[in-house]
Formats: structure tokens, sequence, C-alpha cells
């Protein structure tokens, strides 16, 4: 005769079934370059560039929703100071100033764009607020801070560099031919043996 189940273990199965899955780990920053991509028709090659300075139009991040990863692997945030640039390393820091009020602002670069051609960064809700920029372009300069940026990227998970796989030449078998001695061998050989040049008799032929 079977025993009774206990009530417990009635219980498990539904108890496992309401339990909610683990949180996904939460992306982590890091530092990139990145390899060259095309944005809007426009190819940008990514390098490293801690003395960056540039003046052109700035623009608003378009798509103002939280909770996005960004390139550089941080979560989007509009009420954040950040911004994007084509070409930069990620994080970098950036000292933007409004060329039409005066207004300066450092901001982290942690995300590539801007999308449109002809704008050199493109900056989050608040900074632009803060800065008096507008979405349909203000004048700026901007400036990497070197000091900040490296402090920012030495803290962070390095890329790998790419190793090249080198596969050894295949080596084929050498082979060995006796060769007669070139012309003037053997005069060369008994003038270093100290005996002189050869003499070499001139008959006359008759005409």
């Amino acid at each position: 005769m079977k025993s009774p189940l206990h009530p417990l273990a009635l219980l498990l199965p539904l108890l496992l079934a309401c339990t909610p899955p683990p949180p996904a780990p939460k992306p982590q920053p890091r530092y990139t370059i990145g390899q060259p991509y095309e944005m809007d028709g426009v190819w940008s090659y990514p390098r490293e560039d801690f003395a960056l300075r540039e003046t052109g139009l700035a623009t608003v991040v378009p798509d103002p929703r939280p909770g996005r990863v960004t390139a550089d692997g941080e979560i989007y945030d509009p009420v954040l100071l950040t911004a994007a640039h084509r070409t930069l390393q990620l994080p970098a820091i950036l000292l933007v100033t409004n060329l039409e009020n005066g207004l300066s602002l450092r901001v982290r670069v942690n995300d590539r764009g801007p999308a449109q051609p002809g704008r050199v960064v493109a900056l989050s809700r608040r900074a632009a607020e803060l800065l008096g920029v507008s979405a349909g372009g203000t004048q700026v300069a901007i400036a990497v801070d070197p000091d900040l940026s490296r402090s920012l990227s030495a803290g962070l998970p390095q890329p790998e560099a790419p190793r090249i796989a080198i596969e050894t030449a295949p080596r084929e078998a050498v082979q060995a031919e006796s060769l007669a001695p070139p012309p003037g061998t053997q005069a060369a050989e008994r003038v270093r043996q100290g005996r002189g040049p050869a003499t070499v008799a001139a008959v006359a032929v008759e005409p």
C-alpha cells in the first residue's frame, strides 16, 4: 500500500512554477573603439584621440527612451549628461561649449552618433537643456578632456587585442645540382694560391 504524499510535495511544483526567473545580468560599461561603420550613408572610422577639438552643429539624441544599451555597454538615461560621437573612443569626457550663449558643460560620450550628417555631437536631453542646444542644431565647440578621459577608461575592462593567425609557409625540399665553375674561377684560384695567373698560348692563324 502506497503512503499518501506529503502536502508539501504537492505544493512544490506550484511554488517552482510561481518563482520568477533570476534577473538578467546588468550590462557593464567597457572601453571600446570599434570597427568602421556606416550610418545614414556616411562611413565613420573610430579611433583613439585624446586631443580632438571640433566645431560644428550639436543636436539632441533623437531617441529619448531610457533603458537601451549604448555602444560602450551602458544603459541610456536621458537625464544623465551624456553624448554621442561618431569616432571617439568610448567612453570619453568631452567639454562642450555653446558658441551662441557661452555656456560650457562636460559630458560623457558613450554612444555613436549623431545620425544626421554634418553634426559633430548629439547630446542627451538633459545636457542639451543645460547648454541651450536645440534639436535643430546649435553651433558648439567640443574638446576632449584628456586627463579625465584616460582616468575613466583606465578603470573599465579593456578589449583584447585581435590575434592574427600566422600559418607557417610550407617548406619544399631543396635540390642540389653541380654546376660548372664560371669563367675565370681557375685563374682566380691560382692567384689566391700565389702561383700567378695562368698563361694562355696564342695561336696565330695565317690568312
